[in-house]
């Protein structure tokens, strides 16, 4: 070959592939946006998650195949047109290859609003869980390595029937679309496990001062076995506080969490006062697995304090952005095929600390779902499970009825029915008679 035509070969082969290092990425730099709430009320869901992604990076160098990656991280302030805004900024300034967040839920609706119409760019939400995002509002270039509300809470009103034998409990929480889907869920295992009537009581986002409604809940104790706080941040530890002041200790023999009640941030808040809280969610901070445990030690000698499933969100996140950069040798400019290989991802039992978890055609994971249970152990407390649910869709006991759970109307602050007869006579319209002759047959779900 003459001279000339080595040189054009030699110069073809350099820009097709790259320096002669192994390299084989397409881009110089990898360019990754966070977006969530990191002051105001909300900072421990946005920090929460940038502090996963910050540590599951470190564990890569903050490289991939030696190309740098560089983070651009925005403040949302849970403020939906803030998030907007600032989503449009890390696409069109700052070119990003990937987004991760939000991390409320409010914020993730709008979130995958913003995604569908702009389909060039991956989103892997954060700890956002309203279930429309990867349900009835499903959209391609959105996957959600975390949860749903209503997945992780199924179980756990079929726990508190089946196991607890509770008949009537009353949920207090936050009045918007999180806390509804985990009323939700929690209602429709209840119901359909032989309990008979879930009251609601919601209030607004920020209150702290719950006087009007413990008075109410005194009134009510003779008549509900259990309440289930449904809030998150300072409202839990306000409620908390307020609850053995108004005596409700006495009233009532137990008092029950949502998911981010007894997280491990808020334990440190609550004390004494969460040993006993009965709770779910995919991830428990005391599950011995040598990922957690690496997750757990690692991110205590970064940040000095042991992290919880919001951490783990961020952390999770970065590892399946990884896992899917290998599929495609790090050509994460061309975002079709980084979103294909993002949703065909599988994390195993040794790669997360929550559990091993694909996601289904949604782009939302199966996965285990724990209940837990507040203890102390070596005088700190913490989750350990009392019993384990494997590979839990998002549509939970409804897996091989999708469509017509999503055929039903959409989780409202007043929908599902908290009442029996109300509750079985409107499922029997959506998953049709047989369904429910069925439940009346098994006395509930099959384990």
């Amino acid at each position: 070959m003459k001279r000339k035509n080595w040189i054009v070969a030699i110069f073809a082969v350099f820009f097709l592939t790259g320096p002669l290092t192994g390299q084989a990425t397409a881009v110089s730099e990898i360019r990754i946006g966070t977006i969530g709430p990191i002051t105001g009320w909300a900072t421990i869901f946005g920090q929460g998650v940038l502090n996963g992604i910050n540590l599951a990076l470190g564990e890569y160098n903050n490289e991939f195949k030696g190309v740098p990656i560089k983070i651009f991280s925005e403040d949302t302030k849970a403020d939906v047109e803030v998030m907007r805004t600032k989503l449009d900024s890390l696409k069109n300034r700052d070119k990003v290859h990937l987004i991760i967040g939000p991390s409320l839920g409010h914020e993730g609706m709008a979130a995958v609003d913003w995604g569908a119409r702009n389909p060039e760019v991956p989103m892997l939400i954060g700890y956002s869980a309203p279930e429309d995002i990867t349900m009835r509002k499903a959209t391609e270039s959105v996957i959600r390595p975390g949860w749903t509300g209503a997945q992780v809470i199924f179980n756990f009103g079929q726990y508190c029937a089946k196991d607890l034998k509770y008949k009537k409990i009353i949920i207090v929480g936050q009045d918007y679309s999180y806390p509804w889907d985990q009323a939700a869920g929690f209602i429709r295992g209840f119901l359909e496990n032989g309990g008979e009537k879930v009251e609601r009581i919601w209030h607004p986002v920020e209150a702290v001062d719950f006087s009007s409604i413990m008075a109410k809940l005194m009134q009510m104790s003779k008549d509900y076995d259990a309440v289930l706080n449904n809030s998150g941040g300072a409202q839990v530890v306000a409620f908390f506080k307020q609850w053995k002041q108004f005596g409700l200790d006495k009233a009532y023999p137990q008092i029950l969490g949502q998911a981010n009640v007894p997280i491990v941030s808020m334990l440190t808040e609550l004390g004494d006062s969460a040993l006993g809280v009965y709770s779910s969610l995919h991830y428990y901070d005391g599950n011995p697995s040598a990922a957690n445990q690496k997750f757990r030690e690692s991110f205590k000698k970064k940040y000095g304090h042991y992290p919880d499933v919001i951490a783990v969100q961020g952390y999770d996140a970065v590892h399946v952005a990884f896992k899917a950069m290998k599929a495609i040798d790090g050509k994460v400019d061309d975002p079709k095929k980084f979103i294909a290989a993002l949703r065909q991802v599988k994390m195993s039992a040794d790669e997360s600390p929550r559990g091993p978890f694909y996601f289904d055609k949604y782009a939302n994971p199966v996965q285990n779902i724990y209940i837990k249970k507040v203890v102390k152990k070596d005088g700190r407390l913490m989750n350990d499970a009392v019993k384990t649910y494997k590979n839990v869709s998002r549509f939970g006991p409804y897996a091989d009825m999708a469509d017509k759970y999503m055929a039903a109307p959409a989780t409202t602050r007043d929908y599902p029915p908290g009442d029996k007869a109300s509750y079985f006579k409107e499922i029997e319209k959506y998953f049709g008679k047989d369904y429910v002759d069925k439940l009346n047959k098994n006395k509930g779900w099959l384990d």
